[in-house]
């Protein structure tokens, strides 16, 4: 089973000690859509961390760094740890820190929780759409010690990897990350403010103040690492 691996070592240039469900809030949209999108993650990565350990790897850890939003009823690191654990991920492997309105700041927080937790390498599962972004910030701004990478939840390689999983149980995580990905009008829509925030990320200050206008205040320095809080959603 360790040969079936042997892709995802390739492709990312190391096994993830820590796996990372990037977050999705955004104001304008509906919730439901939001939290169909963070499903996708979560499952993805949810399932990944199970065909690690069946594979006879260490348990990775689940990252979420998602501040408190407006209109979020708590913050949205805490939303995508019970995602994680309603499709089955164990409450003790998750790690959340309320810490990011911004790609940037999510960035950063998660390799800051890698390396409190003292783990090597960090993947980070986002939507389709995110991906080129996410990997330009990744390289140009952040820079980890550690490697760090960042895969679409619809990544070739996530499935191929899913597929170490019983057949029941990749069905179903296969069903939420389908069930949470953008196609058609809305992947164009969304690619197009992908490709603006670009743009603003370019200008010095001006992605931090649309982010705090637009999606609200976060205050890292003011939060820490905290386990995750069940409640009902």
């Amino acid at each position: 089973m360790h040969d079936r691996l042997d892709p995802l070592r390739r492709r990312l240039g190391f096994l993830p000690g820590a796996i990372a469900v990037m977050g999705k809030w955004e104001p304008h949209m509906g919730a439901e859509q939001c939290l169909r999108e963070v499903s996708a993650r979560a499952a993805a990565a949810v399932g990944l961390a199970e065909a690690l350990e069946l594979a006879g790897q260490p348990r990775p850890y689940l990252l979420s760094a998602e501040g408190h939003l407006l209109r979020q009823p708590r913050p949205g690191c805490q939303l995508a740890a019970q995602i994680m654990i309603e499709l089955g991920a164990n409450a003790e492997q998750i790690r959340c820190w309320p810490a990011a309105n911004r790609t940037l700041v999510e960035l950063q927080t998660l390799d800051r929780m890698r390396r409190q937790l003292g783990v090597g390498g960090l993947l980070m599962i986002t939507g389709n759409y995110h991906v080129p972004r996410t990997g330009y910030i990744l390289r140009r701004f952040v820079r980890p010690l550690q490697p760090a990478r960042v895969l679409a939840c619809t990544d070739s390689l996530i499935q191929a990897v899913l597929g170490l999983l019983p057949s029941a149980r990749q069905v179903q995580l296969d069903d939420v990350i389908q069930r949470g990905t953008r196609r058609g009008p809305r992947l164009v829509a969304v690619a197009v403010t992908e490709g603006l925030a670009l743009i603003a990320g370019a200008i010095p200050g001006l992605e931090a103040w649309l982010a705090d206008t637009l999606r609200g205040l976060a205050r890292p320095e003011q939060s820490e690492m905290q386990e995750p809080e069940v409640q009902e959603r």
